[in-house]
């Protein structure tokens, strides 16, 4: 979807503009779509170690339950598993807020470059 548009207005700006000023009005463009897709790739990895963690967590703490013989070490156990669930949690989420609000400082450094670009013409 987003290649088709970016060559639908790659033709259309190449039709309206010389080769240099088509780079120069597409630069902008260009840079918000990598800040984009360093965001998506980024919060890919970050959410991809998350569930790897949480299916290797799971398993562990399953053999762990099944090797128990004793109730009160089943909730100790338990409760030790869900706390360290609740960190992981916290921390990925921590993550993921990071690299969104790293990926909008860096689209709103671009956005700003734009409109004083534009405010001096």
């Amino acid at each position: 979807m987003y290649v088709k548009l970016i060559e639908d207005i790659q033709a259309s700006m190449k039709k309206a503009f010389d080769i240099e000023s088509y780079e120069t009005a597409m630069k902008p463009v260009s840079d918000l779509f990598e800040v984009n897709k360093v965001a998506v790739e980024t919060l890919t990895e970050q959410q991809t170690g998350l569930f790897k963690d949480l299916i290797l967590g799971a398993m562990k703490q399953s053999k762990a339950l099944t090797a128990e013989k004793d109730l009160v070490a089943v909730v100790e156990s338990q409760k030790a598993y869900l706390q360290s669930l609740q960190g992981q949690f916290i921390d990925s989420a921590k993550a993921s807020q990071e690299t969104l609000v790293k990926s909008r400082d860096e689209a709103s450094i671009i956005v700003k470059g734009v409109i004083e670009t534009a405010t001096k013409h």
